[in-house]
């Protein structure tokens, strides 16, 4: 079966659900037992039945269940936030004396979560530059537990070997994990590559409206049991109202997908040529470093990437009217975010220091590509 049929069906039984198109909410803290024997057995992990919605909820299975088959994976958890899943997978794994290899580009959070909690912890981390993916194995330790990565990178949108990065964690048995939000399961499947473990802001192209807070994390099921245990002590459960909305958005993740994708390369073209623009970061460009890379891993690529501005950032930004300033990504609507407000927003603790002031990052969302490219002239014209 085709995958944009599966999305639609997989995981739902309408049978149980009084023929209903969409998954029932159970809205409730607990469920009852009709006697003792069943009670226990749910208390030893049985499966067949739910004890707690924040271990587990039958509206929140059914959108697990979905992820799970999109990605090629065994298994997969949904959380309250992108950061919930994040925390959930470096906690389940490392602990004083133990080492981590993190990609030194990845999402900001994640680099700030390594640098206070982790290190507050006793855990020692590598920021592993891009450029240094391919001698991996150079900076591996004997206390390594953890390699984790991101493709492409965050806000300067590297492309990683993730082929060779889940073999260099296969030979040495280390689990290897990658943020798979920029492309969403739809044009890659980490799983397909050797990585053990994906992890999604599922709040961005996966939700898809601007209106929810979910994080993924899909992979080898023995690799999520640990991380369930600790998100569930974390109290890092999604509530199954949102987890109908995420199912809400998977319906239509496909089609978003490739319009978000179409319109970004089209503005990323047409930026490529204004004499405004220094560079363009954007992986599906032919002449992009990695964009061969990209090519052979990836079977789209989304709305998401950067540009240099020859100019004042904050004029720029501050003419625009459809693309909105704001942070995160992957929403309906078309977002703008200049790195150097970042930058002064998060003054020392600035985790990505190495972000050129000049870099201006564009969510691409679903409205017509011709006005959001006058929308950007507009920007242009008054520098």
């Amino acid at each position: 079966m085709h995958r944009d049929t599966r999305i639609q069906h997989h995981g739902e039984d309408r049978e149980r659900s009084l023929g209903s198109v969409g998954p029932p909410i159970y809205r409730t803290s607990l469920f009852t037992f009709p006697d003792c024997a069943s009670f226990e057995k749910a208390f030893r992990g049985g499966r067949e039945r739910h004890l707690y919605s924040r271990v587990s909820n039958p509206t929140v299975r059914v959108l697990e269940e979905k992820l799970a088959d999109l990605e090629g994976a065994e298994d997969a958890i949904a959380l309250a936030s992108g950061m919930g899943a994040i925390s959930a997978v470096l906690l389940a794994f490392l602990g004083s004396g133990d080492h981590l290899v993190l990609l030194s580009k990845a999402y900001a959070p994640t680099l700030s979560l390594a640098r206070g909690l982790l290190r507050r912890m006793g855990v020692e981390v590598t920021f592993l530059p891009p450029e240094e993916v391919g001698d991996l194995e150079r900076h591996l330790r004997p206390r390594t537990r953890l390699i984790y990565v991101e493709s492409p990178a965050s806000i300067t949108f590297e492309v990683i070997d993730l082929e060779a990065v889940a073999r260099v964690g296969r030979a040495k048995g280390i689990p290897t994990i990658s943020d798979n939000s920029w492309a969403s399961p739809i044009f890659l499947q980490p799983a397909r590559l050797g990585i053990d473990m994906a992890v999604h802001s599922g709040t961005k192209y996966i939700g898809g409206h601007s209106d929810i807070l979910l994080g993924v994390a899909a992979g080898r099921r023995d690799l999520l049991e640990r991380v369930r245990s600790t998100a569930i002590l974390l109290g890092a459960s999604l509530s199954p109202e949102d987890a109908f909305l995420a199912v809400r958005g998977l319906r239509t993740l496909p089609l978003r997908m490739q319009r978000h994708g179409e319109s970004a390369f089209l503005l990323a073209r047409q930026l490529l040529v204004h004499d405004r623009v220094a560079e363009v970061l954007h992986p599906a460009l032919p002449f992009f470093p990695g964009h061969a890379l990209w090519k052979r891993q990836f079977s789209g690529s989304s709305g998401l990437f950067s540009f240099r501005l020859r100019g004042d950032v904050r004029r720029f930004a501050d003419a625009l009217g459809i693309f909105r300033l704001g942070v995160s990504w992957g929403g309906f609507e078309s977002l703008v975010l200049p790195s150097a407000l970042v930058a002064a927003g998060c003054a020392a603790d600035d985790p990505r220091p190495d972000i050129p002031p000049d870099l201006i990052r564009l969510s691409v969302g679903l409205e017509d590509p011709g006005d959001l490219w006058a929308d950007l002239e507009r920007g242009f014209a008054a520098l």
